[in-house]
């Protein structure tokens, strides 16, 4: 096998090309997306955001590269860009930080990122070392180039006017962007005194390219400040080492805006004034990481997975799967737009690692709902305008996140922190924002199907139209209701007796959503949604429908708890569950749909304009959880059986192309053949807070 799954990490030994295999770096303020070719980039994340470092979405050219020049040939230790053979490499990605270890003929490199405990910057700690028995000399070029903006959507005017350079008196190199309002500046500052300095991207690549560029080439940079081009921080250090002699380097870089200014710069280099402080930074790094991801002993796991899924379970979940939640709910793999149901389930997951920073994300949650209870489909972190489409499914996530923050921390005074209004400074409770959305989203059209507004969790699904009604969203609604009725009766929270929210009013409206759910049930499956003009997606062709199945209502009957509603509604339920099986799993997991659509359907919508295969369209959605479901009935044998077919290290990794340590977000259902199995969207996935509930809830000893 080309890599190793640990406890430390994931440890690749091979360098995979057109692979994009990533990891995460951040804390509060600051970030970094880096793959294992060390092509990446950075940003800020205190909105609104910058993006600091530039990047190329096509090719591995920009990122936090090493070159190395010896013996008249040019060199990685991350073997990209220039691809030269190396005699040995390796990658690990582990939880806070990226280190290449590698060789060439004699000297080795180790190259590791990794961003502080605390402020807007990051750290590189790079180590030379001889290991031949003779001396050897070699020139280092660390390089990262700057972009300062807030989306990677420039031209070369944007270098043309707005930007400069600077050095000052210990080679600290500064990249002002100009203009209204805060400037932003990207500075680089180097730990050990470099032989020289290069600021320009044109003339460190000079004729050559970001293979070979003639300054790596040639053994020389220009020494002189930039303007008008892109910009870059590389130094060169011209090393002379004994046999076995090492010497390390070390940098930090990062960004600052006018109204924090230079001092901000000498601050940090205060902090780590030498290699040694960046040294034990990295230890305390790996200390945190593994004080909050270490929780959940090998012994505890009662897993019923393969033999090879239950060697590793243990490792991943102790690193990347904690990891995976927190870079999704507190880093920087949700990008620019934060969506609400996806940060809902963000800190549904969370509380079992940090219930204060859970909460702090309830609270903020909260505060994108308007005071008629309709909530932001997704807030833009970098200043621009919001997502505003009305998905009804929106508010039913805060009682349903509420109360799991609760159940995992038994801290019932959630209920009572207040948040603001999306349009009003007045502070409500969490609770009376939870009651106000269900409110708000508790509207019906004839068939007692809740309305679909712009759509409900699937996105995708926008043929209904904004009067056609959802199955799933009377599902959503009577799990949301259950919870209210519970603390309504637990904790004596109070709702007006005019609502259909109240004590009283709550069974009746229960059996309302019930009854509608049961309109669409035809004895084999629970059919999808109905359009305005009354045309059934997802039902038997008998009834005059498309025949389809889909995942999401057969699994949520089960989630909602309306499997419980009457003594027939569990075997209801099983029949449902066992037609899911059925008709949607494969033998890389559960269809979202099936079939899945080849040509666009108008009743249907955007979902089968998708690319057939991808996403929500006849492939492996794994955020819908289903498995979850299976826990739920008892039904341990599927659930294991389900689950160990999505976990990333159960997977061949030539088929899926994915990083073999992450989930993803679904897997291609192979209506192409050639593509069946691949990974789409890695990290970014609500799948793993569904896991993270799934192990909690029902695996480990303790929360049976």
């Amino acid at each position: 096998m080309d890599y190793t799954l640990n406890n430390k990490g994931f440890l690749l030994e091979t360098p995979q090309r057109n692979r994009s295999w990533y990891n995460y770096i951040s804390n509060a303020q600051y970030g970094i997306k880096i793959s294992h070719l060390a092509d990446g980039y950075a940003t800020t994340l205190e909105a609104p955001r910058v993006a600091v470092t530039n990047y190329d979405f096509f090719a591995p050219i920009k990122g936090r590269y090493v070159y190395v020049s010896s013996e008249g040939e040019v060199w990685n230790p991350s073997y990209a860009p220039s691809c030269t053979e190396l005699d040995s490499y390796k990658c690990l990605h582990e939880p806070g930080a990226t280190s290449w270890i590698s060789s060439k003929k004699g000297i080795q490199v180790e190259n590791t990122v990794f961003v502080p405990r605390e402020g807007a910057f990051e750290l590189q700690l790079l180590k030379v070392t001889n290991t031949q028995s003779k001396k050897v000399t070699c020139t280092v070029f660390p390089e990262i180039e700057f972009l300062l903006y807030n989306s990677f959507g420039v031209d070369q005017v944007y270098y043309s006017w707005y930007t400069d350079s600077q050095v000052d008196e210990d080679f600290t190199l500064y990249f002002e962007r100009r203009g209204s309002g805060d400037n932003t500046t990207g500075f680089c500052a180097p730990l050990v005194i470099p032989t020289g300095f290069e600021t320009s991207l044109k003339r460190f690549y000079g004729g050559g390219d970001w293979a070979k560029p003639d300054a790596v080439v040639q053994n020389t940079v220009s020494n002189a400040m930039s303007g008008g081009d892109p910009y870059i921080a590389s130094y060169q250090y011209e090393l002379e080492l004994q046999p076995n002699q090492s010497v390390a380097l070390g940098f930090i870089t990062g960004a600052y805006n006018s109204k924090i200014g230079r001092d901000f710069v000498k601050e940090a280099k205060t902090r780590f004034s030498s290699v040694k402080n960046i040294e034990e930074e990295l230890l305390a790094i790996r200390k945190l990481w593994s004080n909050r991801l270490e929780r959940y002993p090998a012994e505890k796991l009662n897993t019923s997975f393969s033999s090879t899924s239950r060697e590793q379970f243990a490792d991943w979940a102790n690193t990347f799967m904690g990891y995976q939640v927190y870079q999704q709910s507190l880093g920087m793999v949700r990008g620019t737009f934060r969506g609400f149901r996806d940060v809902a389930q963000d800190a549904m997951a969370l509380c079992y690692y940090e219930p204060e920073k859970a909460k702090e994300l309830l609270i903020d949650l909260c505060t994108r709902q308007y005071s008629s209870g309709r909530c932001l489909r997704q807030w833009n972190t970098e200043g621009g305008a919001n997502d505003e489409r009305d998905f009804r499914d929106l508010p039913f996530w805060i009682l349903g996140a509420l109360h799991t923050y609760q159940e995992c921390t038994h801290d019932n005074s959630i209920y009572t922190e207040t948040a603001i209004w999306q349009d009003s400074d007045t502070k409500s409770t969490l609770w009376e924002h939870g009651i106000k959305g269900i409110e708000y989203a508790l509207q019906y059209q004839e068939d007692l199907l809740i309305k679909m507004g712009v759509g409900d969790w699937n996105d995708a699904l926008s043929g209904p139209g904004v009067n056609g009604g959802s199955v799933f969203l009377n599902q959503i609604a009577y799990w949301a209701l259950s919870f209210a009725e519970d603390l309504q009766n637990s904790l004596g929270l109070k709702v007006e007796s005019t609502s259909p929210v109240s004590y009283t009013n709550i069974p009746s409206e229960k059996e309302k959503l019930y009854s509608g759910v049961m309109n669409f049930w035809n004895n084999q499956w629970f059919a999808r949604a109905v359009t305005e003009n009354g045309t059934v997606i997802g039902d038997t062709e008998q009834r005059n429908s498309d025949g389809r199945v889909f995942l999401l209502p057969q699994a949520w009957f089960i989630i909602s708890g309306m499997y419980k509603h009457t003594s027939d509604s569990i075997d209801i339920g099983t029949v449902a569950i066992n037609t899911m099986l059925e008709k949607l799993e494969t033998e890389i997991g559960l269809l979202k749909v099936n079939p899945g659509y080849s040509v666009y359907t108008p009743v249907t919508g955007n979902l089968s304009a998708l690319a057939p295969g991808m996403a929500e369209n006849f492939a492996i959605y794994n955020h819908a959880a289903a498995f979850y479901a299976l826990f739920m009935l008892d039904r341990k044998k599927d659930g294991w059986r389900i689950l160990d077919k999505i976990l990333p290290f159960a997977k061949d990794w030539k088929k899926t192309k994915a990083e073999p340590y992450v989930l993803v977000n679904f897997y291609n259902g192979g209506f192409y053949k050639e593509k069946k199995g691949e990974g789409g969207v890695p990290w970014l996935t609500g799948t793993i807070n569904w896991v993270t509930l799934i192990l909690n809830q029902f695996i480990i000893d303790d929360h049976k």
